[in-house]
């Protein structure tokens, strides 16, 4: 009876001993949660003039330990990773950037609280539309932004900040564009774990030159534009103002923005965030 007892005793220590292991562990695994995982999460969406700027500068274009993104190949999938140059967007390309550092860096410096973290969600994809079966709600690219947004605001202590978006040039001469993009930016906000009917959707103009060069391009410009008269919490980022954002050689994939312009962009895309989100 002797050895029963001391046996049972010793199991019931070894029961408590689990216990208080798995609820340090517990409350170790919380405490890390808190100081790593607290995140500002950018959405950058579209299509190509989202990342392909061709003139990456080591300098300019560094990396900052308080921005991540998610990344997106091979075995950065769903992992949170350093920002670094070509964001992982779905047609990066080497030598080539986009707005959303330059975006991230802006917000870093303003708007990000002690202890929280940037985290961009890279998205775009070259030569995709409304009109080609990408953007719409259920299209592949639609549902992949939102799927990837839910999962960081399910599995981090996060918040959406930003949706930032570029896109237009291959939709051009659709005339349902202006209903497709309204509808969209509706419910990608829908569709978005929490209520982030107030998060701050800003769209960026196409490249100047490009589009005065065809009629048609100049009234889906014109549609983008006028989407803050249009849609709640909506902002337009516009390559015209202050200036122009022009290239040594325009010619030169006319389409796109070149790593200066994609910067200036970045610029702009922060200063409408700051008239729609004042600082307190």
């Amino acid at each position: 009876m002797r050895i029963k007892s001391w046996i049972f005793i010793l199991e019931l220590i070894g029961l408590l001993l689990i216990y208080l292991l798995f609820s340090c562990k517990k409350e170790d695994a919380a405490t890390r949660s808190e100081l790593v995982n607290y995140f500002d999460v950018i959405l950058v969406i579209g299509q190509s003039n989202t990342h392909q700027g061709l003139g990456y500068n080591r300098k300019l274009d560094a990396p900052a330990s308080e921005i991540k993104q998610f990344g997106r190949f091979n075995d950065n999938n769903y992992k949170i990773i350093p920002a670094t140059e070509p964001l992982e967007h779905f047609s990066s390309l080497s030598d080539c950037i986009g707005f959303a550092l330059t975006f991230a860096k802006e917000y870093r410096n303003e708007y990000l609280q002690k202890g929280r973290k940037v985290v961009i969600i890279p998205g775009g994809m070259g030569s995709t539309g409304f009109s080609s079966n990408y953007w719409n709600p259920g299209d592949t690219l639609y549902n992949d932004a939102v799927e990837r947004t839910n999962y960081i605001l399910e599995h981090f202590n996060s918040k959406l900040v930003a949706i930032l978006w570029h896109q237009g040039e291959s939709d051009i001469g659709n005339p349902a564009y202006r209903e497709k993009l309204d509808s969209m930016i509706v419910q990608l906000r829908r569709d978005i774990t929490g209520d982030n009917a107030s998060v701050p959707f800003i769209l960026g103009g196409m490249v100047p030159y490009w589009v005065d060069q065809d009629s048609n391009r100049v009234l889906l410009a014109k549609i983008i534009e006028n989407t803050v008269n249009r849609v709640a919490n909506t902002g337009f980022a516009d390559p015209r103002l202050p200036f122009v954002i022009v290239k040594p050689d325009n010619d030169y994939v006319a389409v796109h923005f070149d790593a200066n312009g994609q910067r200036e962009m970045g610029r702009r895309y922060f200063a409408i965030y700051r008239k729609l989100m004042p600082v307190k």
